[in-house]
C-alpha cells in the first residue's frame, strides 16, 4: 500500500517531494527485511544472490533522489525491473497452493516493475494497477497461509 501512496504522491509532486522521498526510504528499509525473511524461507540460492544488487541499486536510486540528482528516479525504476525476477522465486513457491493466483501475483510482478518508468511521465496510475492486482494475489495467499 505504501508504494501505491509513493506513485500517487510522485505522480502529483514529482520525485523530489520530501515525503515520498522518506516513504521509499521505508520502502527500502522494508525490502531488506523482506529480503532476509523470504531467503531462508525460500531456500534458493539465486534468490539469495540476486537480492542484494537490487535493493543496493534501489537504496542508490532514492540516496541520489535524497541529494536532488534527478537520474536516482532511473535508477530506482531500473532496480524495479529486478522485482519479477526475485517474484519468480516467490512464484515458484506459491504455485504449489495456487497455480492460477501465482501466476497473476508474477505477472502484476511484471506489468508494475516494467511500467514504473511511465510514472516519470506522469502516468503513476499503470504502475499502480498492477499493484493493485499484485496485492489482491497477494491476499488471496495472506488467507490461505
Amino acid at each position: 500500500m505504501v508504494i501505491l501512496a509513493v506513485l500517487g504522491m510522485v505522480g502529483l509532486y514529482g520525485v523530489f517531494y520530501r515525503p515520498a522521498l522518506v516513504l521509499m526510504t521505508a520502502l527500502v528499509a522494508v525490502a531488506v527485511f523482506v529480503y532476509l525473511s523470504f531467503s531462508s524461507a525460500l531456500g534458493d540460492r539465486r534468490f539469495y544472490l540476486l537480492g542484494p544488487p537490487v535493493i543496493g541499486l534501489s537504496a542508490a536510486g532514492v540516496a541520489l533522489l535524497w541529494l536532488g540528482r534527478p537520474e536516482g528516479a532511473g535508477v530506482v525504476a531500473a532496480a524495479y525491473f529486478g522485482e519479477p525476477v526475485l517474484g519468480y522465486f516467490v512464484y515458484r513457491r506459491l504455485a504449489s497452493i495456487h497455480r492460477l493466483w501465482a501466476l497473476v501475483f508474477l505477472a502484476s510482478a511484471a506489468a508494475y516493475a516494467y511500467s514504473l518508468p511511465a510514472v516519470l511521465l506522469g502516468l503513476w496510475a499503470v504502475p499502480a494497477a498492477a499493484d493493485l492486482v499484485k496485492l489482491a494475489a497477494l491476499l488471496y495467499f495472506v488467507r490461505r497461509v
